[in-house]
């Protein structure tokens, strides 16, 4: 009883020590080298990107017993959406971005042919420290729901999409383990691959599907 009374105490005061504003993770995807071979679909392509993904962000916390709390921010939306707006320039002739659910007026007057609408589903993140022996992990798991529409908001296709992304990190013997208690592990490119896996795994999707809207 007494162990549990001093551990919930220690827990207590690192608790207290938490920075509040947290520290912002680097997070910048690169398209899949294979997009640049893509012949793009000769089509007027509308893109929507509900409002909740593209400004998600994630905030992580993890204890460490004598530096305190690790408070992490993940701002994956807004790097989540840029990729998948410049994979649609590869994949479609002309892109229109739409900055709110399209109805049958807009696309008529935009000229636009198809319509494409993504959601998030979900974002999880496993951030895990090896201290015994000198190694970070980062996971995220991330899904997406894709609606691809002909221009009168009929369905082509409505997928959900999931990836899962990881990035193993090496201490450096140099620092002597001293910027992980300043700075953390380097977990912005586990979030980094899912990002780049799911708009690649989305682009193979649309592809695909181009035998479906000849007659759309």
């Amino acid at each position: 009883m007494r162990k549990i009374f001093l551990f919930v105490l220690v827990l207590s005061f690192v608790l207290g020590c938490t920075n509040g504003r947290g520290m912002r993770v680097t997070i910048k995807p690169t398209l899949d080298r294979r997009l640049k071979e893509v012949q793009p679909m000769s089509l007027h392509a509308g893109l929507f990107i509900e409002p909740s993904l593209r400004n998600f962000s994630q905030e992580e916390w993890q204890a460490d017993m004598i530096a305190g709390i690790h408070h992490y921010v993940f701002q994956i939306g807004e790097p989540l959406a840029k990729s998948v707006e410049e994979m649609a320039t590869k994949v479609f002739s002309k892109v229109t971005i739409l900055k709110e659910m399209p109805c049958p007026e807009t696309i008529e007057k935009s000229g636009i042919e198809k319509v494409l609408i993504l959601k998030l589903n979900t974002s999880k993140l496993e951030l895990i420290v090896e201290e015994s022996v000198w190694r970070a992990i980062g996971k995220h798991y991330l899904s997406i729901q894709v609606s691809f529409l002909d221009k009168n908001l009929n369905k082509i296709f409505e997928d959900e999409l999931a990836v899962e992304g990881k990035n193993l990190d090496l201490i450096d013997y140099e620092t002597e383990g001293g910027w992980w208690k300043t700075s953390g592990p380097k977990y912005g490119p586990a979030v980094e691959d899912s990002i780049e896996k799911i708009v690649f795994k989305l682009a193979q999707r649309l592809i695909e599907s181009e035998g479906q809207i000849v007659n759309k």
